[in-house]
């Protein structure tokens, strides 16, 4: 991994008259990505919970320009379908849910894609986190399947109010009725890195790992990550790689940005991020995300 993101430019309050005060009718510049894809929390919402103006302008310059907009996010598709509802999104995303792990198309509900973590992964890492003490979150459809012993925790309680999501306690979350598409181990960071540790050594084979906040750490099938959305999505609709563009700012993000054609990382996100980022913009808090979209298609940012 190098020091330094893989091409040194940077947007800042300079970078704000590309496209001022064109229509939202006008065509994308030319190169503009087809596919442009978002991280959620720290990405497309500010730290008060809602996009920036200027993003709500960028989604309708994109969908007047033709070209798709994709959540990629932790979260469940309900969650996602939740958010765009709450944040006036539209009807035309692509949800890229768990970590990749499922991609949904909204207006015709249909799944494109779904990457389980097969039982016989899932059952020893779960095991694992049991035995390293922390909160292990199973999401499936419309429910979150947690240990009994859990099912008042605070946070599956959070989790599960956050995303429209019904906690159903099991006796033993290591042996789950259902086939997982992704395991979230929740607990402070210290514990979360010892279990990491482990199941590095133990499964690093079987499984993807991705930390998307202080408190979680989430495991998916192999080869599986928001990148995997990505290419499922443009290789069943003749999208090219270098067609798309990324904005992210956690450890979750990483693969997303280096796979996408141009990988953009939020001002506020972490090193990580900005080392696998093409270009790295002003915070979310800063019309990060307008800054950059201005440059392919007519953002007006006030």
């Amino acid at each position: 991994m190098t020091s330094e993101p893989r091409v040194d430019r940077s947007y800042d309050s300079a970078h704000t008259d590309a496209g001022a005060g064109a229509p939202a009718e006008a065509v994308a510049h030319p190169g503009s990505p087809r596919l442009v894809a978002f991280d959620i929390d720290g990405t497309l919402l500010g730290s008060d919970k809602v996009p920036q103006p200027g993003t709500l302008r960028a989604f309708e310059a994109m969908r007047a320009a033709g070209t798709r907009i994709m959540l990629a996010s932790g979260r469940p598709i309900p969650g996602l379908k939740a958010l765009a509802a709450r944040c006036g999104l539209g009807e035309d995303l692509i949800f890229a849910g768990l970590n990749g792990s499922v991609v949904v198309d909204q207006a015709s509900e249909e799944t494109l894609a779904r990457h389980p973590v097969p039982a016989e992964t899932a059952q020893p890492i779960i095991e694992l986190g049991r035995e390293h003490g922390v909160v292990v979150m199973l999401p499936h459809g419309a429910e979150l399947v947690v240990g009994a012993e859990h099912a008042e925790h605070p946070q599956v309680k959070h989790e599960a109010a956050g995303n429209g999501l019904t906690v159903r306690g099991v006796e033993d979350i290591a042996r789950p009725d259902i086939a997982p598409t992704k395991v979230l181990f929740c607990a402070e960071r210290p514990e979360l890195e010892a279990l990491e540790q482990r199941l590095r050594a133990e499964n690093a084979d079987q499984i993807e790992l991705a930390y998307s906040s202080r408190i979680y750490m989430e495991a998916t099938a192999a080869g599986v990550d928001k990148s995997t959305a990505i290419r499922d999505f443009c290789r069943t609709h003749g999208i090219g790689a270098e067609e798309t563009m990324a904005f992210g700012d956690n450890g979750n993000d990483v693969t997303m940005l280096r796979a996408a054609g141009v990988g953009v990382a939020m001002g506020n996100g972490i090193l990580e991020a900005k080392e696998a980022a093409d270009v790295v913009t002003t915070s979310n808090d800063d019309e990060g995300i307008a800054r950059v979209l201005a440059q392919h298609f007519a953002v007006e940012i006030s």
